[in-house]
């Protein structure tokens, strides 16, 4: 078990979240007793010190003082340290399924590479990930990587999934695995397909400029969007939306998409926005990593070195994220981007927080490492630990 530090608030025992909230009984069936933890439960509630938990089987059982547990019960010591449930990562993309940069469609192809993920799925119950919602990936792959977690074919956070984005041609994030939206008739076919799969959550991309280098994309025409919405709303099927500017947060909003990929982050969001994201009851994946460690990835990139990150991500990936993936992100004007447009997406986050808006952590990362980064970037957006855990 690995311990990490929020700036000295808030230190969390990885391991032991994880195995108190989702996986004891993936691996065995045994009886745990953690005694005399510091235990935040994610309510709400304030923290209670000196308590045990007792689960039995995949269930948490009993929360107290003094707890009698079966004699053959694993017991874990759990003083001076902090118990939590399981966090759940709601943006993020399994690698497996695809290769080749995302900024350049041509170079993107799709794989299925089950052993890599689920090195991956195993970082983050590692980290104390024990849900992750796949926002966008080759849909055959992270349907089948579903498949097995939810047949109890491999040990694994929980997986939800939608599949490829959907987008127009010429638009945001366009590769082999998207749903390409161009006269309705072909796209109430395309989603008919996609509904009969059984996705959790639909991603789509509603962004018509460009990120660091990259052109103007095309716009997504609001009267297709907007069937397209009201026809996973009519099959009961959510839908996610990747936004960057307020015009098209309230579009889509108004359109009636049920949750977004971002906050507003390309500028500070209006009253209007905040306003709407309360009052529809929008949930909002936070992802503010996205743009502070690719900020963070041009000025200085020994966070890589941090006990989480080496003891979870592989050294070669380690290496590539420090000089490829960085001498990328410098060139090809993302680093100078997103170290610009970052505080803005920690002041409208604070924000929709202080107003009351549904938040929930998300990186939009790959890396498992990312999720405690954002739950740093959360805290220093002026959101306290225990509502950051809230978040998570």
């Amino acid at each position: 078990m690995i311990s990490a530090v929020w700036r000295g608030r808030v230190l969390i025992r990885a391991g032991l979240a994880c195995a108190l909230a989702a996986g004891v009984a993936a691996t065995a069936r045994a009886d745990l007793v953690v005694r005399n933890v510091t235990l935040y439960d994610g309510t709400g509630a304030p923290a209670r010190t000196n308590v045990d938990v007792l689960v039995t089987g995949d269930k948490i059982a009993q929360i107290g003082a003094n707890i009698a547990a079966p004699a053959s019960a694993k017991v874990i010591d759990g003083r001076g340290k902090y118990l939590i449930p399981g966090l759940v990562e709601s943006h993020m993309h399994l690698p497996g399924g695809q290769s080749g940069n995302v900024n350049n469609p041509s170079e993107r192809r799709l794989v299925m590479d089950k052993p890599l993920g689920l090195k991956y799925l195993h970082g983050y119950l590692y980290a104390g990930v024990t849900t992750v919602f796949d926002s966008s990936n080759n849909t055959d792959y992270i349907f089948a990587m579903r498949d097995d977690e939810q047949a109890g074919r491999m040990l694994s956070p929980r997986i939800f999934g939608g599949g490829g984005i959907v987008t127009v041609p010429g638009g945001y994030a366009v590769g082999p695995a998207s749903l390409l939206m161009r006269t309705w008739e072909q796209t109430k076919a395309d989603l008919d397909a996609r509904i009969a799969r059984k996705p959790d959550m639909i991603k789509f991309a509603v962004d018509r400029q460009g990120v660091g280098a990259q052109r103007t994309l095309a716009e997504v025409p609001m009267d297709l969007f907007g069937k397209a919405i009201a026809h996973l709303n009519a099959n009961g099927v959510r839908s996610t939306v990747h936004i960057a500017a307020e015009q098209d947060a309230l579009a889509v909003i108004d359109a009636g998409a049920t949750a977004l990929a971002h906050p507003v982050w390309r500028s500070t969001a209006n009253d209007a926005f905040v306003k709407a994201a309360v009052e529809r009851k929008i949930p909002i994946s936070t992802t503010l990593t996205y743009f502070g460690l690719i900020a963070r990835m041009t000025k200085d990139v020994s966070f890589f070195d941090d006990e989480l990150w080496t003891a979870i991500v592989e050294p070669e990936e380690l290496e590539l994220q420090k000089t490829e993936e960085r001498e990328r992100y410098v060139t090809g004007g993302m680093g100078p981007m997103m170290a610009l447009v970052s505080p803005y997406a920690m002041r409208n986050v604070a924000r929709l927080h202080q107003a009351g808006a549904i938040l929930a952590l998300g990186t939009d990362r790959r890396h498992p490492p990312a999720v405690h980064m954002e739950l740093e970037l959360l805290a220093e957006a002026g959101i306290s630990p225990f509502d950051c855990i809230r978040i998570a």
